[in-house]
């Protein structure tokens, strides 16, 4: 490498295409744009006829988004002469308005990791510094190596853009809802501490009590009390339990409320209410533009529901976008890391270097899948595989890893069935013996022990043989 490379960026109103003169014919010219919130700094990586190095041309300085139209322009004329592949780190929503105009232009644009960008910064000048103009000559170096991938700026069309905007609201929903959640303990804790043990605060007819009633002091004195309870909850409330309440209202140890602490209850109550209405039109939405979409989301929101299927459709992207079941995984975060060093070695877990939110949802629906008996019963042998003793409880395990295992199963088994069309059936993937040799149990039909002898699967050998 080169090390006379300027990292000095001149404005790309006053840069020059002068370096056209000096490349090779039909040889591909690569350009590295390191993107930020307010500027933009691109890198031409090209090569002289009869030379094996690469030359690279002063860092352009451009404003975002500014004088984006600039540089497509002068882009434009490079792309005449010969070939362009522009790369760009992912660097969230700042480098879209570029992307945009990219594709609108017809320029292919590839995305490099930053975690190669980063570790390849001292492999390129032999300095482990890093700042925007040497960032976009790595960029570009890399993309010349083939390590990226094609990033092409897609517009959705008007139901997929819906359907993340309803993902987004119910986001922002459960946070909302969340949130009101701890404030309303906090409330009750004062107020009316009894009531939580009868009532859960996920409870409707807490919510329509509290939002009618405010607290105990009303409740009462009002005669009608345990009619409005029984018609709050559509009858699952029998008349004995409907007492009960009545009783730990007469008999609170809780704080006295003044009005407007009265009237803080009812508030939170009543948003609280409004936010499980919203959440309930956001879902039939989904369920409605789920069935006008394609037939894989259709597959896949029967396997994990409405809400979960578009969480993941929204953010992860359909699976057949990816080459294999665990490249999917890798983007939602459950791909399966170990840290060791020296003689430490750490246990396997995932990642979570994938949507924090997409885990969360798959998580619920796996809460669901395990109440199924096919997949109780693998669940329950992969508890007591993976499950940590609960100190105090004899025969009781944590079964948190055992629900992520099911997650990850599930998973993997939807990209199969949508990707190769096949029925997704859950007995033969919860099977007793269809656990991998390091989750089987001594003992058990699936447990075979390694062969150390055996020689690694050649993949060339393989193809080599179905030619």
């Amino acid at each position: 490498m080169s090390p006379s490379i300027l990292y000095r960026a001149v404005p790309v109103k006053t840069a020059t295409l002068h370096f056209l003169k000096y490349v090779a014919r039909r040889s591909t010219v690569h350009i590295g744009i390191d993107i930020g919130k307010n500027k933009l700094y691109v890198v031409i990586r090209w090569t002289a006829p009869r030379s094996k190095h690469a030359a690279y041309e002063q860092p352009w300085f451009v404003k975002n988004p500014d004088e984006i139209s600039e540089l497509i322009k002068k882009l434009l004329k490079i792309a005449k002469q010969n070939p362009v592949i522009i790369g760009i780190e992912s660097t969230g929503t700042y480098g879209d308005p570029l992307r945009q105009a990219l594709a609108d232009a017809g320029l292919s644009v590839y995305q490099v990791r930053t975690k190669s960008t980063h570790d390849y910064a001292e492999v390129f000048d032999g300095v482990p510094s890093q700042h925007d103009g040497k960032d976009a000559s790595v960029i570009a170096e890399l993309l010349a190596q083939g390590k990226a991938k094609e990033w092409n700026f897609r517009e959705p069309t008007e139901a997929e853009n819906e359907m993340k905007y309803i993902v987004t609201k119910l986001r922002d929903s459960h946070k909302e809802l969340s949130r009101l959640r701890g404030k309303l303990e906090g409330l009750l804790a004062r107020h009316w501490p009894e009531i939580t043990k009868i009532l859960s605060l996920k409870s409707l007819t807490l919510l329509k009590l509290l939002k009618q009633y405010g607290g105990p002091q009303k409740i009462r004195t009002d005669r009608e009390a345990v009619a409005a309870i029984r018609r709050f909850s559509f009858g699952r409330i029998d008349a004995e339990q409907a007492d009960r309440i009545i009783d730990c209202v007469k008999s609170t140890n809780g704080v006295r409320q003044m009005t407007w602490d009265c009237r803080y209850v009812m508030d939170v109550a009543t948003r609280m209410l409004d936010i499980y209405k919203e959440t309930k039109r956001c879902k039939k939405r989904l369920a409605e533009l789920i069935g006008m979409s394609c037939v894989e989301l259709q597959r896949m929101s029967k396997l994990l529901g409405v809400a979960t299927a578009s969480v993941v459709w929204c953010n992860i992207g359909a699976p057949y976008f990816y080459h294999c079941a665990d490249a999917w995984l890798k983007a939602m975060g459950l791909n399966l890391t170990e840290r060791s060093s020296g003689e430490y070695q750490s246990s396997v877990h995932i990642s979570k270097r994938g949507n924090s939110e997409t885990r969360r949802w798959l998580y619920m629906s796996a809460l669901r899948w395990v109440r199924q008996p096919p997949v109780k019963q693998w669940y329950l042998r992969k508890k007591e595989q993976t499950g940590i003793k609960i100190r105090g409880q004899e025969n009781k395990r944590t079964g948190g890893k055992a629900v992520v295992a099911v997650m990850r199963k599930i998973m993997k088994g939807i990209w199969h069935a949508l990707v190769h069309y096949h029925a997704f059936e859950t007995v033969k993937l919860f099977c007793e013996g269809s656990s991998k040799k390091k989750d089987a149990k001594p003992g058990s039909k699936c447990f075979r022990k390694r062969n150390k002898n055996r020689k690694p699967y050649d993949s060339s050998a393989s193809k080599m043989r179905q030619r």
